[in-house]
């Protein structure tokens, strides 16, 4: 079971981003990210109300907050980047979520690192470092995007360890309907102090995209996710995002038409070589299972 809902997240991250850079290109950042809370929201709501899913108000509301002020954060920097970097290099700076994740667990769960784990995380912020590089080539505004996704990582990473205890002993699907709230009230008063700019003129594939984001990449996804962080350590829920941005960096130049620069790819290797280092016990242990 862990298996196979690990198998479809890592099909839905893959299709993410690229989804993400669709849905900004056709219309505003702050429609796309609210028209995809909100959807997201009403139906997780109401599978939760259709199966009947008790909610422990008192116990799940820490689990809302942590994973809906979070996911809302990291979201709106990541549509606000999305405009500036190919849907390619986007997947693969979420790829760090597990060196990051690892040092937000060594900080607050004790979690000690090994050899192999620190080199993993240096790689991983070398490979950073050549992709920052990248930044003369991209479109204008794409150093500061850059930086903004890495603070998006570090936001997501930070909340994966949070509700590792948060959401213990809670549905996923409750506590990813309760963050979903969060997350479409949090983004509604973004999407109003930006002048509540109208979806009228979003394009056809904008709006597909707006709908596969929030019906498989928030109602599924984040369940998913949920469920895993639940049941796994928050490090091997990360592992999972080795090998997405793989697939989305090449689904975007064959896709999206991007460019994929030999700079650009000598830092996605030295990032996957990290994180490859860095979980190898997981890849060990996934391998004999």
């Amino acid at each position: 079971m862990h298996l196979l809902a690990a198998l479809v997240l890592v099909m839905i991250w893959s299709t993410t981003a690229l989804a993400i850079r669709w849905s900004v290109d056709g219309m505003a950042y702050a429609s796309a990210l609210f028209g995809r809370f909100v959807l997201a929201a009403m139906f997780t709501v109401a599978l939760v109300v259709l199966l009947r899913q008790r909610v422990p108000l008192r116990r799940a509301l820490p689990a809302w907050l942590i994973g809906g002020v979070a996911t809302a954060i990291s979201m709106l920097c990541t549509y606000w980047a999305a405009r500036h970097v190919p849907s390619g290099l986007l997947a693969v700076l979420f790829g760090l979520g597990p060196l990051t994740t690892a040092l937000f667990a060594r900080l607050w769960l004790q979690q000690r690192l090994a050899g192999h784990e620190w080199i993993g995380i240096v790689l991983g912020l070398a490979g950073t470092a050549v992709i920052f590089g990248e930044r003369l080539q991209l479109a204008p505004g794409s150093g500061p995007a850059l930086a903004v996704l890495l603070a998006a990582v570090s936001i997501q990473s930070a909340a994966a360890v949070r509700l590792k205890g948060a959401a213990q002993g809670l549905p996923a699907l409750t506590v990813n309907a309760g963050a979903l709230l969060v997350c479409a009230l949090l983004s509604g008063l973004w999407w109003l102090a930006q002048g509540a700019p109208a979806p009228a003129a979003a394009t056809p594939r904008a709006l597909v995209a707006v709908l596969y984001l929030a019906l498989v990449g928030s109602a599924l996804a984040f369940s998913l996710y949920y469920w895993l962080i639940r049941e796994c350590a928050p490090g091997q829920v990360a592992l999972l995002s080795l090998v997405s941005p793989v697939c989305a960096l090449w689904l975007g130049k064959v896709a999206n038409g991007e460019v994929l620069s030999l700079r650009m790819l000598t830092g996605t290797v030295l990032i996957l070589g990290g994180l490859l280092l860095h979980q190898r016990h997981g890849w060990r242990r996934l391998l004999r299972r």
